[in-house]
């Protein structure tokens, strides 16, 4: 087959249409929908609305002139090409990861620079005040906080992009310091006969409409299944936020489950102590070289700051 100067001017053009407009965003939205199976679970993850992840997803598909997933009533799958290329994106994105942060590192004395992941919508009460604390006692120190779900904090640490990151007690291949414990509460409308409860047992709880925060929905869904029974866990609606959790509640959508320190102040909306009902947290060191400030952070927690 005889190739012409034409064709080879075709096809020339044809890449620079499928790069022209092709950004960062793109190639993020479409390694969350093939690690998550779904756009709107994509979408949770990345704090957007599914219909943008859905629309730029088309943008791209468009641009190749190619489907990169088959959707179905029950999420998306790769296509052939998507497969190769969410391949080629997931390299493109962590060598771009990797330089922006070699630059950002640089450009300020990385011994006083701490890389924290925290559960994406969670972050007051106990973390605040350590982190509070560790800039008082290292004024030159700064914070650098990432907020993601428990799995790419995950990943993050074991590739060596975070110092630590505060993650739920657990098992795992990184070394980690026990954080903190807090109580558990349930959310309840302030008219509801259950809020004239000093402390609620799960017991009382079984057949009720639970929501809980998506950063501790797995914690809370496995505690429901010992005390519920199996299979009650997966009956617990999720909100992205504590706060989210209490606005529904306010609304009559259900009664809520969230952590002490991020009880979210809701009018007509009150809080209760599960019984023995409690969330523990750990430090969670990355696989990167100790720096000073990591062991100061330690020390911290084992005084008990």
């Amino acid at each position: 087959m005889r190739v012409t100067q034409s064709d080879m001017a075709g096809s020339e053009t044809g890449r620079a249409s499928a790069r022209a407009g092709l950004g960062l965003h793109h190639l993020r939205y479409v390694l969350a929908a093939a690690e998550q199976g779904g756009f709107r679970r994509a979408a949770r993850r990345l704090g957007v609305q599914q219909s943008a992840v859905s629309r730029r997803i088309q943008e791209l598909e468009l641009r190749l002139g190619a489907p990169i997933f088959e959707r179905g009533p029950h999420g998306v799958r790769l296509t052939g090409v998507g497969e190769d290329f969410v391949r080629g994106a997931q390299g493109a994105v962590a060598g771009l990861d990797e330089v922006v942060l070699r630059a950002g590192d640089a450009a300020r004395d990385d011994r006083l620079v701490l890389r924290v992941g925290l559960l994406a919508g969670l972050g007051g009460g106990k973390p605040q005040d350590l982190l509070g604390a560790l800039v008082a006692s290292e004024p030159g120190v700064l914070i650098d906080l990432v907020e993601a779900d428990a799995e790419p904090l995950g990943l993050d640490l074991a590739r060596g992009r975070l110092d630590l990151a505060f993650l739920s007690s657990g098992g795992g291949g990184l070394a980690r310091a026990p954080a903190w414990r807090e109580r558990l509460l349930l959310a309840a409308p302030a008219d509801a006969a259950i809020a004239a409860e000093m402390a609620v047992s799960w017991s009382v709880l079984k057949g009720a409409r639970l929501l809980t925060a998506a950063a501790i929905f797995d914690d809370v869904a496995a505690l429901a299944d010992r005390r519920l029974g199996r299979g009650a866990g997966r009956a617990i609606a999720v909100a992205p936020t504590p706060a989210s959790v209490a606005r529904r509640v306010a609304l009559g959508q259900g009664l809520g489950v969230v952590n002490e320190s991020d009880a979210a102040r809701v009018t007509s909306v009150v809080y209760r102590p599960l019984v023995r009902s409690f969330l523990a947290f750990d430090a969670v060191l990355g696989r990167r070289p100790r720096k000073p400030v990591v062991d100061r952070l330690l020390s911290l927690l084992a005084a008990g700051a």
